[in-house]
């Protein structure tokens, strides 16, 4: 197997469920190492390895959907609006907005500044007289704002998960609520997307002759997925956004100078 295969599928599993853009890893990860992303097999590798790691969220999260009603419901009226937007909007998003450097840099950027906005001044102004922010619960009305924002995940450099977190947190939603909740949302999204790409990317399945490369692949997403998770279950509810804004802005900037200036 290709070595640089097996580091695209490490960069996936590590990514894929963190507010840091997994579409932006890649793009810079396939660049460094020559590998060349527009060529429709690696198409399909990269969205089958996303099944890997989206296997992942399913293992550790889908008995929380299954057996919490209310949970259920909000995933359910989350995943609505995604959907809806996502298939009325993804032609037009994929030719126009694929392979826009500027617009990938950008958003990252972008989203670095409101993450480091929303912990530092949004979250403080707001905060409860416990000296905490935010309500644990998600309502419906809440649910459905964050399945809109989720959609904005189209545009590449959002990244679905800071879409929803920021989302969540403009809601009056607790950072360790709002992040569980995208981890949740993950598994009918990611699941529906990814599915439906490969469905659309057939072709390309029925022509190669070994599959050698995509379970090795699948494998290692998987794995690493599970192992991102857990670590992420634990310790991202207190991890500082600011971290993560720091990291999108330094990202964006790699992005401009390798492909843009």
């Amino acid at each position: 197997m290709d070595f640089h295969l097996i580091i695209i599928s490490v960069i996936e599993g590590l990514t894929e469920f963190l507010p840091i853009s997994s579409t932006g890893h890649l793009i810079i990860a396939g660049h460094l190492m020559q590998v060349d992303l527009a060529d429709p097999y690696i198409k399909f590798y990269l969205l089958f390895i996303q099944l890997g790691a989206l296997l992942a969220g399913v293992v550790l999260f889908s008995k929380r959907i299954l057996t919490d009603k209310k949970t259920f419901i909000n995933v359910l009226v989350s995943f609505i609006p995604t959907a809806i937007l996502g298939f009325v909007l993804y032609k037009l998003f994929k030719h126009l907005l694929e392979g826009n450097m500027i617009l990938l840099a950008s958003m990252l950027i972008l989203g670095g500044v409101i993450f480091m906005y929303l912990e530092q001044v949004f979250m403080k102004k707001h905060a409860l007289k416990s000296g905490e922010f935010g309500k644990e619960d998600i309502s419906i009305k809440d649910a459905v704002v964050i399945g809109v924002a989720q959609a904005a995940a189209m545009v590449p450099g959002v990244s679905r998960s800071g879409a929803t977190i920021i989302a969540g947190i403009l809601r009056g939603i607790k950072k360790a609520s709002i992040i569980e909740y995208t981890f949740l949302l993950a598994l009918p999204t990611l699941g529906a997307a990814v599915l439906y790409d490969i469905y659309k990317s057939k072709d390309v399945f029925a022509q190669i002759g070994s599959y050698q490369d995509l379970i090795m692949g699948f494998t290692v997403a998987f794995v690493v997925g599970v192992a991102t998770l857990r670590i992420l279950k634990k310790y991202l509810p207190k991890i500082s956004l600011t971290h993560f804004g720091w990291y999108r802005i330094a990202l964006g900037i790699i992005v401009i100078l390798i492909f843009v200036i």
